[in-house]
């Protein structure tokens, strides 16, 4: 059997100038380019201010993370985020397909939908209790329920009881 070597560290970059990967060596010399320009165009103490602002922005831009991500990615993707719209819609497509049926398959498929929605209201009456069986329902039309009604003064009387179902 055949042994392969796995690759490890894949997420470290190889240091190439000192101990420097390529990309931030590019930083921090541009920086410096951009401070000896200062130098020499502008006189000692505006171009010491702005060595310090070069080489802050140089050296954030290399070395600064922020969540495991480097500086110049996150500045990309803000630029990114605000010049992109931002307005996302999701629109559901709906393929439209015409089937052709005899009339009398149309004529079934109706009966039967009727019969369905039949099933499906008697069933909902079943489950709350709403549906009363054909012997109940004569009964309470039949028979008429009395009873005692005792009023405030003490007096009972006989009164006809209604059920609201």
């Amino acid at each position: 059997m055949s042994t392969f070597q796995v690759p490890q560290f894949i997420e470290t970059k190889p240091k190439i100038i000192g101990p420097l990967t390529l990309q931030q060596f590019l930083y921090v010399a541009a920086a410096g380019g951009l401070s000896f320009i200062a130098f020499s165009v502008f006189s000692v103490f505006l171009a010491f201010v702005l060595t310090i602002i070069f080489g802050a922005i140089g050296l954030a831009l290399a070395f600064v993370k922020i969540n495991g991500q480097l500086l110049p990615k996150i500045f990309i993707s803000a630029l990114n985020y605000w010049f992109q719209p931002r307005l996302y819609t999701w629109q559901r497509i709906i393929q439209e397909k015409t089937i052709e049926t005899p009339e009398e398959n149309i004529l079934k498929i109706r009966r039967n939908i009727s019969l369905q929605e039949k099933l499906k209201d008697f069933a909902q009456k079943i489950t709350t209790g709403k549906l009363l069986t054909f012997e109940k329902r004569a009964k309470s039309q039949t028979k008429e329920h009395y009873q005692i009604v005792k009023r405030i003064t003490g007096e009972q009387e006989m009164a006809k009881r209604i059920d609201y179902l």
